[in-house]
């Protein structure tokens, strides 16, 4: 009786790497559409940060019958308030946090370069997961060398606050009228989260000439800028000190964590672009393509980086009266 053999050829080398092939060939076809999902989602969680931003101002307004304001100098040398962040705590499920910081009576220096900050125990712990947009590279907390508080460390927002527009809006080089022009940049005060300073007033809705939909409030500065020699450059308007808690210096000096409009989506350099502390940097997201806004009415868009820069100095500012083409 013959036997038959029971053993199994193997796979030779030639077979091996066939399929090791085949299977890169397939990873290769699914990586992008993983990493593009993986970005779909993160966007729209973005996109849900802003609108519950948008809506905290809403409620904001509807409890004090104004919109947060982001500046305003205190008694006291160089003593300068909390940013628009601050105001909102209590609409965004922060209560806890900001009643703490109110028993301070937001005394002292939020900048903390020049006195002490009363709530800096409590700005060194609070993270507030909505200020972050998931899809951003940079940075999520700092540490900051202060006057009398130590080395502190605080969160930086992907989010800034629309000023106004450097140009009157709906053009590309009618320069609107602003009360302050200096070497960090021209402030204009015709957009929606404004500074107590001189004449301005905390505006509410009603400000909004050109109509909620069609006037912008909040923004994202959520990725690196490049400069012309292609060098990564990490700033944004919460970066300085005092972080994303901090209105900045004063009205007519430097402030933060709120900008004007000056330069086209993701524009690097020129004057007021160029460092945290500037008033004119530029709005950047780590989306691809453009960024995403919050309007004054809740709703939230995306805008591509090449929309016409005039419909963008439209968006900023609330009263120039002029119609927004399609973006």
């Amino acid at each position: 009786m013959r036997l038959q053999s029971s053993a199994r050829a193997a796979f030779t080398l030639v077979e091996l790497l066939v399929v090791i092939a085949i299977i890169g060939v397939l990873i290769a076809l699914l990586l992008p559409a993983v990493q593009q999902a993986r970005e779909a989602a993160r966007r729209m969680q973005c996109s849900n940060n802003l609108k519950q931003l948008g809506l905290a101002l809403q409620n904001y307004h509807d409890t004090y019958g104004k919109l947060p304001y982001n500046a305003a100098t205190y008694p006291g040398n160089n003593q300068h308030g909390p940013s628009w962040f601050v105001r909102i705590l209590p609409f965004i499920e922060q209560n806890n946090a900001y009643q703490q910081i109110a028993a301070t009576n937001f005394a002292g220096d939020w900048k903390m370069q020049d006195a002490a900050c009363a709530a800096a125990p409590v700005l060194a712990k609070l993270r507030v997961e909505g200020f972050w947009c998931p899809s951003s590279p940079l940075p999520k907390v700092e540490s900051q060398s202060t006057n009398a508080n130590g080395t502190i460390e605080m969160q930086i927002p992907s989010y800034v606050g629309i000023e106004g527009s450097y140009y009157q809006g709906g053009t590309t080089s009618t320069v609107a009228p602003g009360p302050y022009n200096d070497a960090y940049g021209r402030e204009v005060y015709n957009g929606m989260i404004v500074p107590l300073a001189g004449n301005v007033s905390a505006i509410g809705l009603e400000s909004a000439t050109d109509g909620t939909s069609n006037t912008m409030i909040i923004s994202e500065q959520s990725d690196y800028f490049f400069t012309s020699s292609g060098s990564k450059v990490a700033i944004r308007s919460g970066g300085h000190a005092g972080k994303g808690w901090s209105s900045g210096y004063a009205p007519g000096n430097w402030e933060a964590n709120v900008t004007t409009i000056r330069y086209p989506i993701a524009a690097y350099g020129g004057s007021g672009a160029v460092n945290n502390y500037d008033s004119n940097l530029s709005l950047i997201s780590a989306h691809p393509g453009g960024v995403q806004i919050a309007l004054t009415d809740g709703s939230v868009h995306f805008l591509t980086e090449t929309v016409n820069f005039a419909i963008l100095t439209g968006l900023a500012d609330r009263r120039d009266g002029n119609v927004l083409g399609e973006y």
